[in-house]
């Protein structure tokens, strides 16, 4: 029994192997008469730069298979191809790139999603100890695949995001002694769905007088938490884990 069982997954390995030879060709060479988005990021900091576009693009043509951990059956799936495209600064530093509706290649692949943002690159400017934290911005998706959450928003033609972000630090100190600034935002992440859109075009607002703070007690002890100070000084409730934006955006700071 055990040499049939031992044969049997010897056999289904090979045949995934064979069926996903083409699948690990990830080749993109879109035609010269593909459609292009143009994505444009608007940097609002000398502290922020645009990360490199995360681009993925499907592939129904070159299927993944794989083992299912439940019974043993093979599961065919779309295979995905995701690569980095680099912005290119311009005037007023307005940074520029072009993703390519159709990538091509062996498998046929066409774009899915791609997710668009910045990031600080230097922090030290709100604290000398301080280093940069996660990214924000929004992920635009291209397809049924990508936006089968169902929480996304569609959007008909151009899409134009302008969204506002305030400094916030995180004070880790249990786990590790570290202190990062990230960007505060209604979502970290947005979420639309492009219907013919051709271009793209991210707004970021940065309000720097507004510092958010998260602070890890020195020690882990019973019944003492993480505090989250707000930018008038005031203290978020016992147990609060995320800073209530619209708070903040509402605060006066003289």
């Amino acid at each position: 029994m055990y040499k049939k069982t031992n044969t049997l997954t010897i056999c289904i390995s090979a045949f995934i192997l064979s069926s996903c030879a083409r699948a690990t060709d990830k080749t993109l060479s879109p035609p010269s008469d593909t459609q292009w988005v143009n994505v444009e990021v608007k940097n609002p900091s000398q502290y922020t730069k645009p990360f490199p576009l995360e681009v993925r693009y499907i592939s129904h043509t070159c299927l993944k298979k794989r083992i299912s951990g439940v019974d043993g059956s093979v599961i065919t799936e779309p295979n995905y191809n995701v690569i980095n495209i680099p912005l290119q600064q311009g005037a007023n530093d307005l940074w520029k790139a072009k993703v390519a509706m159709t990538g091509g290649g062996a498998c046929e692949r066409t774009l899915s999603a791609f997710n668009v943002g910045i990031e600080y690159i230097d922090a030290t400017h709100l604290g000398k100890d301080l280093v940069p934290g996660t990214a924000v911005g929004a992920t635009i998706a291209f397809d049924d695949d990508a936006s089968r959450n169902g929480q996304f928003t569609s959007v008909q033609g151009d899409i134009n995001i302008s969204a506002k972000y305030y400094p916030y630090i995180r004070e880790i100190n249990i786990s590790e002694k570290i202190k990062t600034l990230s960007l505060l935002g209604k979502q970290s992440f947005m979420s639309f769905r492009s219907i013919n859109s051709t271009h793209i075009i991210f707004s970021p607002k940065i309000d720097e007088r507004k510092i958010v703070k998260f602070i890890e007690p020195e020690n882990k002890i019973d019944g003492v938490y993480a505090k989250i100070v707000y930018p008038d000084g005031s203290i978020a409730p016992e147990r609060t884990f995320f800073p209530d934006f619209d708070k903040v955006d509402q605060m006066k700071i003289k």
